[in-house]
């Protein structure tokens, strides 16, 4: 590795991609630093809890040669999309050492725009803009959906998982094309961009894709797990029933979820996984 762990900032530590990343940047050297929300303490690593409002996190960032910046959800609380995506990044945006900071990687959202009327895909832009404007070599990794392993799927295959359930509930037709990334090829990306000094944004997704219920279908693997579609219209009044899921969210799932120009893997030299060896479903 071409720059000291122990210079390495990452924020977002306690999310899928942030413990797996924690987890890859402890086995190749000095203690990173991660600044998380709440009160955590994370093993092999300098924590910084509360960081949003912790001195001791900001001059973590100011003496950050390479930052990691994953803080950020499609599912907030409060579904407030600004608080959750605009003001981390703009901590860091304000507290960097622009002479210090050789490297700013950010994770974002395929299809991010600030155009976009769907507030999650627009916050994304807006941090991707807010870290450009630092001065610093930033290297953007717009990302697919992101899926783990077997023993820890992460959040969007844990809630296609039959699991005990009569039936996997799937948003819209299932039909919808996506081409799901596994969550070890977004690591080794991360890890990749610590090194090279290729900045811009570059679309990483998965080598395989397919539609939704085939995604179900793989992940369970059967191809008879029982499958419950809920319509486009009615799915969109989940925003206002049940467990109340942020319209934002619910425009994600209806929608493709893949790239016309996944530019990651060729950019960096990514060996990108299959996620049927993963599940095991490779024949």
């Amino acid at each position: 590795m071409g720059y000291a762990v122990s210079r390495v900032v990452l924020t977002g530590a306690t999310g899928q991609v942030g413990r797996a990343t924690i987890t890859a940047l402890i086995e190749r050297g000095p203690e990173p630093t991660a600044l998380v929300r709440s009160e955590t303490t994370l093993e092999g690593c300098v924590t910084v809890s509360k960081w949003l409002a912790s001195n001791e996190a900001v001059a973590a960032i100011r003496r950050a040669e390479i930052i990691v910046h994953l803080a950020g959800t499609l599912n907030p609380p409060d579904h407030d999309y600004e608080r959750a995506n605009i003001v981390p990044a703009a901590r860091v945006a304000k507290n960097l050492d622009p002479a210090r900071v050789r490297r700013l990687i950010f994770l974002s959202y395929v299809g991010a725009s600030e155009q976009s009327p769907n507030p999650y895909l627009a916050a994304k832009a807006r941090t991707e803009r807010l870290l450009t404007e630092t001065g610093v070599p930033v290297t953007i990794f717009r990302c697919t959906h992101i899926i783990g392993s077997p023993d820890r799927p992460g959040p969007t295959a844990g809630n296609l998982l039959l699991d005990g359930k009569r039936a996997v509930t799937v948003l819209g037709s299932g039909r919808q094309r996506v081409a799901p990334v596994f969550l070890g090829d977004v690591v080794a990306a991360l890890l990749v961009a610590m090194d090279s000094e290729r900045s811009g944004t570059f679309d990483l997704q998965g080598p395989e894709e397919m539609s939704m219920d085939d995604l179900v279908r793989l992940l369970n693997w059967s191809d008879s797990v029982p499958i419950r579609h809920i319509p486009g219209p009615v799915s969109r009044l989940l925003r206002f029933i049940g467990p109340k899921l942020p319209g934002a969210l619910i425009d994600v799932m209806l929608q493709d979820c893949r790239s016309e120009r996944p530019t990651a893997a060729q950019a960096f030299g990514l060996s990108l996984t299959p996620l049927a060896r993963v599940w095991g479903r490779d024949g």
